[in-house]
């Protein structure tokens, strides 16, 4: 400290401790304030027989100099603030230190009169040996960001007060001098965040290391342009940038690594640290405003990075998403699986990526950079369907993070269901019985309990065997063989019971939620492999949909390109669930590209909804696109008085970027049936216009 305070002229350093002495030479007194009203004891009335002293710690040179100077400085910085009377007696003792402890730490300054002239920074706090240091740099480097202080006056003394206590406190003024109007204007816009940050660094040595810390990345002089370049958006660009930018400087750059900064330019970190300000405070905006809506920003640019063999070209990403839940996550692997999904050839960049989340806020920044394996650069087309189709992808692919469940498993029903499989086998041909059901999932793996009854041969090896002896991807875990009855007294019939174990990764949708019944078709076909021909039990109306699904997907080739995940949110949807069985892929197909449409259309303020209806000879196809949810329920009331049988309608209901589509349709070829159906509809949505 001794060092830096010489660069500023001083040949020692000024910090002054003092020892008690008999006479008052060598001791300050002032008086607390003006008669008034005590704030914290009002019925209290306080009469003081002898005025409150400063007492020095230990001797020192220049003392009596010092203890004049403690005692002015104090007299500034306490009155108007202690609220009691100028004498002292015993029975004020409480009350006095309760509002002066109330008070520490203690950060204020005083006022620049005119320019050119000086203001003080002036703190009062509980001792501690790394006050001065820690209260000097703040001061020095961050009252005008970008450039050092011109300081003209600085100290920092120890001392007690004995009437309320032993503590030694400490006192530290940093006097400025400033010349222009701009530097003051600066100065005081600063002010208030600094004077934040003193008071929890003054509070706590953690606090103060972690700050000190945080400001330290900008000792080298590239971290002094990004802080340049900051406090010029702060100047030029004030409608946009708030001077708490620096804090997101902070943040930013805190969790960078150090390598990651040193291959960057200052400017390209600057955009960095300027974009995530932008996304945090619009987001901000767009939760207040629409709290109940997901909100998604991209902003994508070129950028070379530094490497030892020479300059790499890369694409910056940076996305700012708000949260709804505080289990909802977006992380690495699902930002970088969406931009493949558009440019299969792209990859990582080491170490480039970071999340910038702060504590319950439920708002995220994040970076990642890219490079194609080709080393080619990106084209502006396909920088222009990033920046469109990523806000949209983004929405669904938002991880919820899920409770584990635990639920033992049910033995009762695993009886039941061998019984069950049991009365299936009624001939010595009859094929293996098969039950699959799913039994819980892990980080990285889903489980299936199996339930296989067969008729034993004497050729026959055990299905543990049949395991080992392939090369499946599943993993066996057994559990028990029992006996489950016989054929005509002679042939015994089996029952196997077993789990098998399965990566998950590969059954994860675009939304990141597994695809069960993909999982589920991947162990009967491996079953299959391994066993031979068995009959899945309780599989049949799953492989149905399986099927329908497979021809709908077919009839959409032609299409072109489409959203696969919307597709199959769309054929879930559908209602009755028998739907998915019965019901011509043709039918879905028609549906599903009046979606397709309605979604290339935009909702005004004077347009909030819109109906469209398609006729064929079979079907009658509508389409709701709204923001409003309820309209569903006011439709179905009004057609449940038509009386219209279960089979002859189905229902579908999504969501996309917070606007719902609610689709029928109705089977019929007679015509008064079909023309009520789209009188009721069209009534039921004029209705909710009104």
């Amino acid at each position: 400290m001794e060092n830096q305070l010489a660069l500023l002229g001083w040949t020692k350093a000024p910090r002054v401790t003092y020892r008690k002495q008999p006479n008052m030479d060598n001791m300050g007194q002032f008086p607390i304030d003006q008669p008034r009203e005590l704030s914290l004891s009002p019925n209290v009335q306080v009469d003081f027989s002898q005025p409150l002293t400063v007492e020095p710690v230990s001797r020192g040179h220049g003392s009596p100099a010092y203890a004049q100077i403690i005692k002015e400085t104090l007299q500034k910085i306490l009155v108007g603030r202690m609220g009691i009377h100028d004498n002292f007696t015993r029975e004020s003792i409480p009350i006095l230190q309760e509002r002066f402890f109330s008070l520490l730490p203690l950060v204020t300054t005083t006022k620049c009169i005119e320019l050119p002239g000086t203001m003080s920074i002036l703190a009062l706090t509980r001792h501690r040996g790394d006050i001065f240091k820690f209260f000097f740099d703040m001061v020095n480097g961050w009252l005008l960001p970008g450039k050092r202080s011109h300081v003209v006056l600085i100290y920092s003394a120890d001392f007690r007060l004995p009437q309320i206590g032993n503590d030694i406190y400490t006192l530290c003024e940093l006097m400025i001098g400033i010349e222009t109007e701009k530097e003051l204007d600066q100065i005081m816009t600063n002010l208030p965040a600094l004077e934040t940050e003193l008071q929890m660094g003054l509070s706590s040595s953690y606090h103060a290391r972690r700050i000190l810390d945080i400001k330290g990345l900008f000792s080298d002089d590239k971290a002094a342009l990004i802080q340049e370049n900051i406090a010029y958006l702060i100047d030029h660009r004030p409608g946009d940038f708030d001077p708490d930018v620096l804090t997101e400087m902070q943040h930013v750059l805190l969790i960078c690594r150090e390598d990651f900064k040193e291959a960057r330019e200052c400017r390209h970190l600057s955009r960095i640290v300027g974009i995530h300000y932008i996304f945090r405070k619009n987001l901000r905006d767009a939760v207040k405003n629409f709290p109940d809506k997901r909100h998604v920003m991209v902003k994508l640019f070129r950028a070379k990075i530094k490497y030892k063999d020479g300059h790499r070209k890369v694409l910056a990403v940076l996305v700012g998403v708000n949260f709804f839940r505080d289990r909802e996550a977006l992380d690495k692997m699902y930002l970088l699986k969406t931009i493949q999904s558009h440019i299969p050839s792209v990859r990582p960049i080491e170490n480039s990526f970071f999340a910038n989340r702060r504590g319950s806020e439920p708002i995220c920044t994040m970076y990642l950079e890219l490079e194609k394996s080709n080393g080619e650069s990106f084209s502006p087309e396909e920088m222009r369907l990033l920046k469109k189709e990523l806000s949209v992808d983004l929405k669904s692919r938002i991880k919820h993070l899920l409770h584990p469940v635990f639920m033992p498993r049910n033995e009762e029903e695993i009886i039941r269901n061998i019984l069950s499989l049991s009365n299936q086998i009624k001939y010595l041909r009859d094929i293996p019985q098969v039950c699959i059901s799913f039994d819980e999932q892990t980080n990285r793996s889903i489980f299936f309990t199996i339930i296989l009854v067969r008729v034993v041969r004497s050729e026959n090896i055990s299905i543990q065997e049949l395991f080992k002896n392939s090369s499946t991807s599943l993993t066996y875990i057994h559990d028990r063989v029992q006996n489950a009855g016989s054929l005509r007294k002679i042939h015994k019939k089996e029952a196997t019971v077993f789990r098998v174990k399965l990566p998950k990764e590969q059954f994860l949708r675009a939304d990141h939620t597994i695809d069960l019944n993909r999982a589920r078709q991947v162990v009967v076909d491996e079953l299959f492999n391994i066993i031979g021909e068995i009959r899945d039990f309780n599989g049949g109306m799953i492989s149905r949909q399986n099927e329908v699904l497979i021809d709908l997907k077919h009839l959409l080739k032609e299409r072109g390109k489409y959203n696969e995940l919307l597709l199959e949110n769309f054929f879930y949807s559908l209602t009755p669930v028998i739907m998915r069985n019965v019901l011509e892929p043709e039918a879905m197909r028609t549906l599903f590209l009046m979606l397709l449409s309605a979604m290339e259309e935009r909702l005004t303020p004077d347009k909030k909804q819109t109906l469209n209806i398609f006729q064929d000879p079979l079907f009658i196809f509508a389409l709701i696109k709204t923001e409003d949810r309820c309209i569903k329920d006011e439709v179905s009331r009004a057609l449940n008085k038509l009386l219209v049988h279960s089979s002859q309608l189905a229902t579908s209901m999504i969501s996309v970027q917070d606007i719902t589509y609610i689709g029928y349709i109705y089977r019929s070829d007679d015509s008064n049936r079909r023309e009520s159906f789209v009188q009721v509809v069209t009534n039921s949505f004029k209705g909710s216009l009104a």
